[in-house]
């Protein structure tokens, strides 16, 4: 099914967000909480800026962009045909609350993507990278959403972000990567993720600790998955094709 015409979609519907999820494979008797949902992960409430920016993309072609990521990867990796939808991103609340200008939210059977005008190609690579990893990795996995431990959800992010790395370039990894040293983050692994990581991702702990809430480090979880990627990865030198399928235990230390 590839990317989703939403180009077309929001011409018609822009002022209409609800309208505009109907054609989606969203729940259809939970469409308002679905939205608020998506919202919580980028996506934009209709106003003059965001619609100042969705005609950005029109104008950057993006649709047409996201349909060759879209060819290259599912040929590369064997990844899933799902519908791929883009919006306009919400460029000042997003998942994290500062200024946003790319974001995305994936599904075993769809990608939802939230974009800004003015970015380079390769920025929108390294989002298209990072999401449709998540989507290829789960139906590879073949695992029930109800089963996704801590620990997979810390493999998910570390994975995707390795991806970026091997197929954009250093300088496209999310600034995340970077924040703490080896140190720290096996100091974080041994103090907060290891005892939890069989926590089930609907427990409240499972999300506060991915993306360090309260008094934990600042995106806890992420970093710490990445750190264990690189930790294996670092003698068996293995592709993202190589890996993508491998069971989260396979990472532990």
């Amino acid at each position: 099914m590839a990317v989703v015409p939403t180009l077309e979609w929001l011409e018609k519907s822009f002022y209409k967000p609800l309208a505009l999820l109907e054609n989606t494979r969203a729940p259809k008797k939970e469409l308002s909480s679905f939205y608020q949902y998506l919202q919580e992960h980028g996506m934009f409430r209709p106003s003059s800026q965001a619609e100042h920016t969705f005609k950005q993309l029109q104008v950057q072609c993006v649709w047409e962009l996201f349909s060759d990521f879209e060819k290259k990867y599912q040929k590369q990796w064997n990844g899933p045909d799902v519908p791929i939808y883009i919006f306009p991103v919400q460029e000042t609340s997003g998942l994290f609350r500062a200024r946003t200008r790319k974001s995305g939210v994936s599904f075993r059977d769809k990608i939802f993507f939230f974009l800004s005008g003015g970015l380079e190609e390769k920025e929108y690579e390294a989002l298209f990278v990072h999401e449709y990893h998540h989507c290829t990795r789960m139906n590879k996995l073949k695992m029930e959403d109800r089963q996704y431990t801590l620990l997979d959800s810390v493999i998910f992010e570390g994975l995707a972000e390795y991806a970026v790395e091997e197929y954009c370039g250093e300088k496209y990894k999310a600034s995340w990567t970077k924040t703490y040293s080896p140190r720290q983050l096996e100091q974080f692994w041994k103090q907060y993720i290891k005892k939890e990581q069989h926590i089930k991702n609907t427990d409240e702990k499972h999300n506060q600790l991915l993306l360090g809430k309260g008094l934990y480090p600042r995106m806890l979880g992420y970093c710490v998955g990445y750190y264990l990627i690189e930790t294996y990865n670092s003698k068996k030198k293995l592709k993202t094709t190589d890996l993508l399928g491998k069971p989260s235990t396979d990472f532990i230390p």
